[in-house]
Order: structure tokens, then sequence, then C-alpha cells
């Protein structure tokens, strides 16, 4: 009796699988999920379309645009309109996102879906900063294949209630990037020359590539240089005939660049030399520096009108620039080295204000 009843509870869980396979390839057909191709439509059709009305974006633009099947753009397309994402018709020759919240969409448009939106347009805000880089690119096109449903709201990436403030814009050379990031992910060795009006040009660098940096504006690669036998930032745009090696090289355990700050969390800056700050602050910066983190060690001590604080840092020109940007309410105490630096550089913008 017991084998029998086995038998039958292999055959209903049997079922049960089967039920639930066949229930899901429904809902495959009913609602697919939306591939890479199709995510990059929407967000084109999104982004792009609205102020370039002259173009046709059909599945030819498509097809010549990611230099793909034609069959390729169908099937995303078709997936986008079970989706209920892009209008069943064309509109003037063009793919149209379809923006209204038709019955049968709205009951699919769950709760958790309207959390992610809200999650996603505040990480759109947050990711503004890295805006006209690769990275932001791959984000955008990644958050699109994920919640596809972004393309119904316009201008997520920018309705954010979690934003970051308008930034100094990158300008990245793509070629550079795409070379530089392959040979990241591949653990190779780039040789290159780099161009800046203080090195040799004439010179060809071969580094071990460690991690590509965007610090305000710019992009570094971090990489041991086997010629000078040291971790260097190497600004991309200054990087000419970049050449992805064949060669391998292992990746040591310590090759992030916060293991080369020296304790300070001042940006993209290493330097040799760990050296102890003591800088006093006085007017509004000594209520701000409480409330800032310019170095994991950081200290305080209390004045009457005064905060001193004391921390570790290799980052001493970061350090001196911090110091010079908050004016006479910033005073360098220590190293003797800041101290000096900093009275020279007061003394030359003395000496301008005279003249001027």
């Amino acid at each position: 009796m017991s084998k029998k009843l086995s038998e039958d509870e292999k055959e209903r869980r049997k079922i049960e699988r089967q039920l639930r396979s066949d229930e899901k390839a429904v809902q495959n057909e009913i609602k697919p999920p939306v591939d890479k191709y199709g995510a990059k439509i929407l967000r084109i059709l999104r982004e792009e379309a609205p102020a370039h009305p002259e173009i046709k974006y059909n599945s030819t633009y498509f097809e010549e645009r990611f230099n793909v099947a034609n069959i390729t753009i169908m099937r995303a397309t078709s997936k986008l309109r079970k989706n209920h994402l892009i209008k069943d018709k064309q509109v003037h020759g063009s793919y149209v996102i379809d923006e209204k919240f038709e019955d049968f969409y709205t009951q699919h448009y769950s709760e958790e879906i309207q959390k992610n939106l809200n999650l996603i347009a505040s990480l759109g805000g947050v990711l503004q900063q890295f805006k006209n880089t690769p990275l932001f690119e791959n984000v955008a096109d990644l958050i699109y294949l994920l919640q596809p449903e972004i393309a119904k709201n316009d201008d997520v990436f920018s309705s954010g209630r979690v934003i970051v403030s308008p930034q100094m814009e990158y300008s990245i050379d793509q070629r550079n990037w795409d070379r530089v990031y392959e040979a990241i992910q591949k653990n190779h060795k780039l040789r290159f020359r780099y161009t800046k009006p203080y090195t040799n040009n004439e010179a060809r660098r071969t580094v071990w590539p460690y991690q590509l940096i965007l610090d305000n504006g710019t992009v570094y690669l971090f990489a041991y240089s086997e010629y000078a036998d040291l971790v260097l930032l190497y600004d991309l745009n200054y990087m000419t005939e970049v050449v992805v090696m064949n060669e391998e090289f292992k990746l040591p355990k310590d090759f992030d660049i916060n293991n080369y700050s020296g304790g300070g969390r001042l940006g993209a800056f290493k330097g040799e030399k760990i050296e102890k700050f003591k800088i006093r602050f006085t007017g509004y910066a000594k209520d701000w520096i409480k409330e800032h983190k310019w170095a994991d060690d950081q200290t305080f001590k209390e004045e009457e009108d005064a905060t001193i604080v004391s921390f570790q840092s290799s980052q001493f020109e970061r350090v001196l620039e911090l110091l010079l940007s908050w004016g006479r309410q910033a005073e360098p105490l220590a190293p003797a080295r800041l101290v000096k630096r900093w009275k020279d550089e007061v003394l030359a913008m003395a000496e301008l204000v005279k003249k001027s």
C-alpha cells in the first residue's frame, strides 16, 4: 500500500511540475522577457528619437545600427509589442513607445515594479555624475534590460528624488577606454605612448592595468609600470597607440588604489610617503569638517573658536588643494612642508592681487 502511495505521489509531483512548466511557457508567450536588443531599442526610442523626428527608427535602422540580422530585430520588437512597451503599428515609419497604461498592462504593473521604478529613478540621478562615460552607457542599458517598464516614464533618469548635483563632465577617448577595459578583463599587459607635455613622447610604456578610476571629470588608468617599477596613474586621454598585448600578468591581491592612499579619502591620487597632517579650521569650516571624512583615522580637537583635525594620508597634493579651497578658514599646522607650500601659494596669490 505504501509503495502504491509513493508511486501516486511521484506521479502527482510530475504533473505539478508539468503544469508549472506549461504555465511559465504560456506566461512567456503572453509577456516574454525583453532581450538585450529590445532594451537598447527602448532606450533609443525614449532618449534619442524625440529629438530626431527626421529619422525613421524602423527595423532596417536598428539592423544597421546594431549590425545584426533583421530577424534579430523582429524578435526583439515582437517581445516589446507583447509587453505593451511599443505600439503595435509604426508611426510615420518608426517604432514608438506605447505610453498608455492600458487595462491589460496595468493589471501587470505591480507594486514591486512601481518600487523598482522609483529606485531606478534615484539610481539614475546618482549615475548622472558619470554621464558621457561608457560606464553610464553600460549601466543604463542594463537598467532597461532588467526593468524595461522605465520606458513608460519620461525622463526617468532625471526624475529621482535622490540625485547628484551637476558635476564636471567627462570627455573620454572611447577607443582607449575599450582597449584598456579589454586588457583589464583579460589581465593582459598594455603598451602605449604617454603624451603629456612633461613626458618623453618617444618612450613607450608597458604596464599591468589594475583599475579604471573615474574622478572629477577625468578617467585614469591605475597600473603597474614595468619601466618605473611603480604603480602610477595615467590619464586616459593622454594615452596614444594603445595596444593590448598577448602577454598575461598576475593580478596582485593589493591592486586596489585604496591600498595606496595611506588612509586618505581624497580621490584619485597616490603618494609614496605617508604623512601626519594637522589643520586648524575656523568659521563655518570648523563645523563642516566634523561631518566629513578626509581620512580613515582622522581625529578632532576642539578649541574655543576652532576645530583641529589630525590624520594620516599619502595624498599630499589633494590635501593642499582642499586646504587652499577653504581660504582663511583653514590653517595648516603640520607637516612642515605643507605649511611651507601653503605659505608660498598664499604669498604668490597676494602678489597677483597687488598686480591686478
